[in-house]
Parts: structure tokens; C-alpha cells; sequence
């Protein structure tokens, strides 16, 4: 992953945040060889991690769409009832 692809993921992940969980949400992004791993922590979700290989989030950072039907499926998944 470029570090422009890395700079646009967490562009679009901060903006993500924001507008769905608001600025009390916790993320962190850890690169790795492997990749991404994306931890999140708020109390309207499940607290969970999110690992993506490099050539999938650096797909999802260049396709906004994509990167948003991504993370609602996330947080879908991970949502406390």
C-alpha cells in the first residue's frame, strides 16, 4: 500500500467515523506485513478489529462507494442491538 493509498484510507475512515458514530468513537490503524488492522470502540458497536490485506484497502480508499459499503456492512455486523 502507497502512502497516498494509506493517506486517503484514513481520509475516508476519519470522515466515516465521524458522520456515523460521532467523535467519541475510538479507531486505530495498524499497518503490518499482512496489512491493515482497523480497531474500533464505541458503545453503539460491538468493540471489534477490521484486517484488510494492502491491495483491499488500498482498492476501497481509491472507491469512496466502496469504502462506505464496506464499513456500514461493519458496523451492521458489529452493532449492539
Amino acid at each position: 500500500m502507497t502512502p497516498a493509498d494509506l493517506d486517503r484510507f484514513r481520509e475516508l475512515l476519519d470522515g466515516f467515523v465521524f458522520f456515523h458514530l460521532g467523535s467519541d468513537a475510538r479507531v486505530e490503524v495498524e499497518e503490518s506485513e499482512a496489512g491493515l488492522t482497523v480497531s474500533f470502540e464505541h458503545p453503539r458497536v460491538h468493540a471489534f478489529q477490521w484486517r484488510l490485506r494492502d491491495e483491499e484497502a488500498a482498492g476501497l480508499s481509491a472507491d469512496p462507494r466502496r469504502f462506505e459499503d464496506a464499513m456500514l456492512e461493519q458496523l451492521t455486523t458489529h452493532r449492539r442491538s
